[in-house]
């Protein structure tokens, strides 16, 4: 089951949207700000932008160019995920009726095997969805983004709106996966590790987490990652110190609003 995003603009004028700059001044005037987010005080705008902005690596201050990355970033992941929440919701609903001995309608059990192909899963094999079918944790993403290409400076990278190093077959940019939107580049990568073989190990944490009743974070997960670059173990240091010098298991608990504040969307 789809979540209808909301639009990705929501009054964000072409100025706004093209620099970093006046896309930070725009955050601060709506009170999107992540010390409020990582404190629970505020949800996260539903602020979907295509791309993320050109001169972001202008910004003379690190700390900056690191806030506005993260705000433009953080709605993208949480949508998705919220997608994925909708679908395994649904999964669970109908798996229940199941145990039940309920019986299933044409359009659930259509459904059920669509599913099943998305996340390449034998169908039938419920276990193995059930595994397939779940969130990455925010923090997780945040990280790798962030380390993939360099706080978004990279300007290959931002051009390919892949920000995860997914590869692929790019005449432009061999071996570099090409996206029509960072959310297209964002469900890519959560796809990715929810149903490469490399990263079983990812998902079999991600399970006992749910199973001993544990909230499953991105620091935790980070250690099931040495696939994913050459440098491996390495990599997953860098990961994990990404995570804890940022503070990004506090956007894990984060959550998506159901509207734009009225100051931008008025605007």
């Amino acid at each position: 089951m789809a979540v209808a995003a909301p639009p990705a603009r929501a009054g964000i004028g072409d100025d706004e949207l093209a620099s970093a700059a006046r896309l930070d001044r725009a955050f601060l005037r709506i009170g999107y700000q992540l010390d409020a987010i990582r404190d629970g005080e505020a949800e996260v705008p539903p602020l979907f932008l295509e791309r993320v902005p050109h001169d972001l690596d202008d910004l003379p201050d690190p700390e900056i160019r690191k806030a506005v990355f993260l705000r433009v970033m953080l709605p993208l992941v949480l949508v998705v995920n919220a997608e994925i929440a909708a679908d395994r919701a649904h999964l669970e609903g109908l798996l229940a009726r199941k145990a039940a001995r309920q019986s299933l309608t044409r359009q659930d059990r259509l459904w059920l095997t669509a599913l099943a192909e998305r996340y390449d899963v034998e169908d039938g094999d419920t276990a193995q969805l059930l595994a397939r079918v779940d969130e990455v944790p925010p923090s997780l993403a945040l990280a790798q983004a962030a380390e993939e290409t360099g706080w978004g400076t990279s300007r290959l990278v931002r051009r390919s709106r892949n920000l995860f190093g997914l590869t692929g077959d790019d005449d432009d940019a061999p071996g570099m996966r090409r996206f029509g939107s960072l959310k297209e580049g964002v469900q890519a990568y959560l796809h990715t590790l929810n149903t490469h073989p490399a990263y079983a190990g990812l998902r079999r944490a991600r399970q006992h987490a749910h199973a001993v009743g544990r909230p499953v974070d991105g620091h935790q997960l980070a250690d099931s990652l040495s696939a994913y670059s050459e440098r491996g173990k390495a990599y997953v240091g860098t990961i994990r110190s990404l995570i804890r010098r940022n503070d990004l298991v506090a956007f894990d608990r984060a959550r998506l609003a159901a509207s734009m504040p009225l100051s931008l969307a008025a605007n």
